[in-house]
């Protein structure tokens, strides 16, 4: 237990140290960039996070299942990455083809072709980083996995600074900061990562290949109606509503990434760790506790949130106010994904990565189904609103597949708890009366739903402490 909770401390510690970084990138941007222009950055934003999920074609996901299966890690990085630089080849080669067209489309300026010339270099340093992470957080090196998740966010924020002091006030600010940060952070990761990135022997192994395809093309299918699942609530509101409705809507996912914070330490600690115990044949009873105690943590953290949204609204200028009311529903992104990553192991333990399409299917259904209705009506809050039910079903889709494929997680106290989450994110979206009472009320029952949890928790401390076997390493 222990060992455990040290790994999860260094893991999160770059997470945390980012959203630091961005909370201070945050409030500088909506100072000087207004929620409009702010809306039309977040759309090339969302072509860069598209863009990604087609870069890897699955493979990233294949060499995280393989890699306790092969000796020769060198080996493997190699050909999981032979694919995706073939695609991102492809992909430059169109951008660049199309970059008068593309740029008319994104800025409304066919002249603004230097951002697309950037995104394509940074096609190929995503890669690379994305890779040289998988094989740090794979090898369970949680400090270095930190600080280089921290490095990249620090230069993020320099860059926009550097913008902002030379004058720079409308959309590119965060275009630029965004590319220019990544690329110069992925070139620090890549020198560190030189020795596995030597390609002087590399051949490629076909059979491995054809493995990894196997494995990681149902969940690029999966990941790339994934992809449209979540930036359609944005394309619908730049069609059905305003750029400023969509800028707030920007600002408001901001808020919810400090629950993202946690969503991102977590899984960077518990993919490896889920392997490494089904390898090691660990009982259902550690994945049950994992999954209450990340399902009842999300929830005090939601709620507490929530009742410090007041302080929240000193961090936006008067511009972005309306994103206080426009966020709760959108911290069911890292709730329910970080929940379900817990729920859906049966899926990849069985290697029956194509119920994942199923579950992405029905998520991106329910969410343009129900944007289109109430954006209309509702603008920001109506996206917020669907998005949070779409991921309701995302989560429920997830971990019953997974529960067919394994022995599985039981799922009562955690859909009891959704739905009283559920509710005060209504309350909080769409009232605002006694909101504070509310909470606090919302959070002791919380409190009592998980005192045996806690109890649970103490019982395995004492046992610990008075050296009785209880391995949870």
């Amino acid at each position: 237990m222990k060992n455990t909770l040290i790994r999860f401390f260094y893991f999160s510690l770059g997470p945390i140290a980012g959203a630091l970084i961005s909370f201070i990138t945050v409030p500088i941007t909506t100072y000087f960039v207004s929620p409009d222009e702010y809306g039309r950055a977040s759309m090339f934003i969302m072509v860069q996070t598209f863009l990604t999920v087609y870069l890897y074609l699955g493979f990233d996901q294949a060499y995280t299942r393989d890699y306790h299966e092969n000796k020769d890690k060198k080996n493997l990085i190699h050909n999981a990455m032979f694919v995706p630089l073939l695609m991102s080849t492809l992909l430059s080669v169109i951008a660049i083809l199309f970059r008068k067209e593309l740029a008319m489309w994104l800025f409304q300026d066919e002249s603004m072709q230097l951002p697309i010339y950037l995104l394509c270099i940074s096609m190929f340093t995503l890669i690379l980083e994305r890779f040289c992470l998988l094989s740090i957080r794979m090898e369970e090196k949680a400090k270095l996995y930190s600080f280089l998740t921290f490095i990249i966010r620090v230069f993020v924020l320099v860059v926009t600074v550097l913008l902002i002091l030379f004058g720079d006030r409308d959309f590119t600010v965060v275009v630029y900061g965004t590319l220019i940060g990544q690329m110069l952070g992925d070139c620090v990761i890549v020198l560190l990562c030189l020795p596995l990135l030597n390609v002087a022997k590399f051949k490629i192994d076909r059979q491995m290949i054809r493995k990894m395809w196997t494995f990681g093309f149902p969940v690029f299918i999966a990941l790339a109606i994934e992809a449209v699942f979540t930036i359609s609530d944005r394309f619908i509101i730049g069609l059905r509503s305003t750029y400023t409705e969509l800028g707030l809507y920007t600002a408001a996912f901001k808020i919810a990434s400090l629950l993202k914070i946690v969503q991102m330490s977590f899984t960077s600690f518990w993919v490896p760790t889920a392997y490494r115990w089904y390898a090691e044949k660990r009982s259902i009873q550690h994945f049950q506790l994992v999954s209450d105690i990340v399902a009842g943590g999300f929830s005090f953290l939601f709620i507490g949130i929530l009742i410090f949204k007041p302080a929240i609204m000193f961090v936006f200028t008067d511009a972005y106010q309306g994103a206080v009311s426009i966020f709760p529903f959108l911290c069911f992104v890292p709730i329910l994904y970080t929940i379900s990553e817990t729920t859906t192991l049966g899926i990849v333990f069985s290697r029956k990565t194509y119920l994942n399409i199923y579950v992405s299917i029905g998520a991106i259904i329910t969410n343009i189904t129900l944007a289109l209705y109430l954006v209309p009506y509702y603008g920001a809050k109506g996206a917020a609103l669907s998005m949070g039910i779409a991921y309701f079903i995302y989560y429920v889709l997830r971990s019953i597949l997974s529960n067919r494929e394994w022995e599985g997680i039981s799922l009562t106290k955690q859909l009891c708890t959704v739905v009283l989450l559920f509710l005060v994110a209504f309350y909080n979206t769409f009232f605002d009366y006694y909101s504070v009472l509310v909470n606090i009320g919302v959070l002791i029952c919380v409190g009592l739903f998980y005192l045996p949890l806690f109890h649970q928790l103490r019982n395995l401390y004492r046992n610990k402490t008075h050296g009785k076997k209880v391995d949870m390493s």
